[in-house]
């Protein structure tokens, strides 16, 4: 029944869903309804990698909820657990990386280093690695190396020039194009 229902009302990401009816996590494990685990080699893509249900994660989720969910992560409002991440971010990095903006997710992150990129350069050119993954958004996926998953939304940004991994050569392809000159 779930199985069913899920096929036909939910969109799949891939034509090979795994179809585990999770009941719960904990740890490094999945465990579906009917109590078999599954070692998580996909860790919530990511996310849960620290295993699923952590118990300083759970406390610190528990104490913020008692203060408020969610009230605007962008700058705009002082928060004591944004600027406990922001200043213990900081203490971990080189003193010339003293600013953070926290984010709701990895794709955002990744939407605001482009946009960053192109003010603070001035230029329109992205440069990445062939066979690399930023995510699923129209941005995070032109600058994602797999071809296969970006026929289907072209076109996609411009200006994107990809590299081989450890490949010193491709570095002459790095270039200060403005296309916003160009035009």
């Amino acid at each position: 029944m779930d199985k069913d229902l899920f096929l036909k009302i939910q969109g799949q990401t891939n034509p090979y869903p795994y179809l585990i009816n999770v009941e719960s996590a904990k740890g490094i494990y999945i465990f579906d309804k009917s109590g078999k685990s599954y070692l998580d080699m996909i860790s919530g893509v990511a996310v849960s990698n620290i295993g699923h249900s952590h118990p300083k994660i759970i406390e610190a989720i528990k104490n913020q909820v008692d203060k408020h969910m969610h009230v605007m992560v962008y700058g705009e409002f002082i928060q004591d657990s944004t600027l406990a991440f922001s200043k213990k971010l900081i203490s971990l990095l080189p003193s010339n990386l003293n600013c953070v903006y926290p984010v709701n997710s990895g794709t955002e992150a990744n939407e605001a280093a482009i946009k960053l990129a192109k003010r603070v350069t001035g230029r329109t050119e992205i440069i990445s690695f062939r066979g690399s993954y930023h995510g699923s958004t129209n941005g995070s996926l032109s600058i994602s190396g797999n071809e296969i998953k970006k026929q289907a939304y072209r076109p996609l940004l411009p200006d994107v020039t990809f590299l081989k991994h450890n490949n010193l050569e491709d570095l002459i392809q790095i270039t200060k194009k403005n296309s916003r000159c160009n035009h």
